[in-house]
């Protein structure tokens, strides 16, 4: 099987709320998607979908997207899709960095791999180990009323557990989490994600003072160097997300005994290829996962949920439900969410497709689309 065509459409994705809100002052209500489509000379077709949140959130820019593809798509034309590591080594290669832009290829050759072995992706990633996953559900910042009826109808939707995003002043953050933990129930987990936001007093703070709440501090601040500098003094477990960027510096993480878990965003990483590594990684050195992306409609919630799927249940926090963070869905086909859980189906590759009627025209067209 060879590539022989590659195809990039977008869309704009509208949260399905007033603003997605978090620390620094930043503040979305859409996103826009990038769609990659793979033909193949045997008729088998596969897609990809990244969605930064956001230029301010992670080194990923949506506008940047199709140029890094067009530079892409000749090193990836001719290659056969299910060779997943020679091709991100070659992509790799031929482009430094970028590992957004990789990624879209890379979870479109996952699919195609899917598909040419009839089989769906989380049976190639290691296998059905949790058949139920979790959900998280984000809570917005917000005035506290507001995060609070957030909370709340999350709760009764059959969510039980939460992120909570921080980043007003450290002493309202820390009498809205006193507010809000009254309501605390019976086997929730909860995170506080701070995005960075924070320098290392404060956050120092506002653990002291809330160190008898059962809270994940996600985050804390800006710098690796920031976060591991605290975890020696925290009274809260702490999870990684935004300084961990590769490989490397999960490797290091680990060395270091920076982090109680983390936030493995397959998009973050270049894609499945290295999010298997790093997720393999993890479960050896018994750290558990929240496995999931910035932002995505369908394709994207599909990708990590197989990666997640296919995580022993012991290292999977949780995922998320990206998909219905939306106004509308790109894709048919995205994982089911019952009561604060999601499963996925069974056919080949990804299981989910694009709706071609709510994407742009093709952005980027190489080589042969038939």
């Amino acid at each position: 099987m060879r590539i022989t065509g590659l195809a990039a459409y977008s869309s704009d994705l509208h949260y399905d709320g007033t603003a997605y809100a978090f620390a620094g002052g930043r503040s979305y209500q859409h996103f826009t998607s990038t769609v990659v489509v793979l033909t193949t000379d045997e008729g088998l077709t596969g897609f990809g979908e990244v969605c930064p949140c956001g230029p301010s959130y992670m080194p990923a820019f949506a506008g940047g997207l199709p140029a890094c593809l067009e530079e892409l798509a000749p090193h990836v034309i001719g290659e056969d899709p299910r060779h997943t590591s020679r091709l991100h080594r070659k992509m790799d290669r031929a482009l430094n960095g970028h590992a957004y832009a990789k990624a879209a290829i890379d979870i479109a050759c996952w699919d195609l791999l899917g598909k040419a072995a009839g089989l769906p992706v989380h049976v190639l990633l290691g296998g059905l180990l949790t058949e139920t996953m979790p959900l998280h559900r984000i809570v917005p910042l917000s005035d506290p009323a507001a995060m609070a009826a957030s909370l709340d109808a999350y709760r009764k939707a059959g969510f039980r557990h939460f992120q909570v995003k921080l980043g007003h002043d450290v002493d309202e953050d820390i009498a809205m989490m006193r507010c809000l933990a009254d309501g605390w129930q019976h086997g929730e987990v909860w995170v506080g994600d701070i995005n960075g936001a924070w320098r290392r007093d404060q956050v120092a703070r506002f653990s002291r003072s809330l160190q008898d709440l059962d809270l994940i501090l996600e985050q804390p601040c800006a710098s690796y160097e920031e976060c591991l500098s605290f975890r020696q003094r925290a009274h809260h477990p702490i999870k990684l997300d935004e300084c961990l960027t590769s490989v490397a510096d999960v490797q290091r993480a680990l060395k270091d005994d920076a982090m109680d878990a983390m936030a493995l965003k397959v998009s973050k990483f270049g894609g499945l290829t290295p999010s298997r590594l790093i997720r393999d990684l993890c479960v050896a050195a018994g750290i558990p996962m929240t496995i999931e992306d910035a932002w995505g409609s369908g394709i994207a919630t599909a990708a990590y949920a197989h990666l997640a799927a296919s995580t022993p249940t012991p290292y999977l926090l949780n995922t998320t439900d990206l998909h219905r963070y939306n106004t509308t869905q790109l894709a048919h086909g995205a994982p089911e969410v019952t009561c604060g859980t999601m499963r996925l189906s069974n056919r080949p590759g990804l299981g989910a497709e694009p709706d071609f009627s709510l994407l742009s025209v093709p952005l980027v067209t190489a080589g042969s689309l038939n």
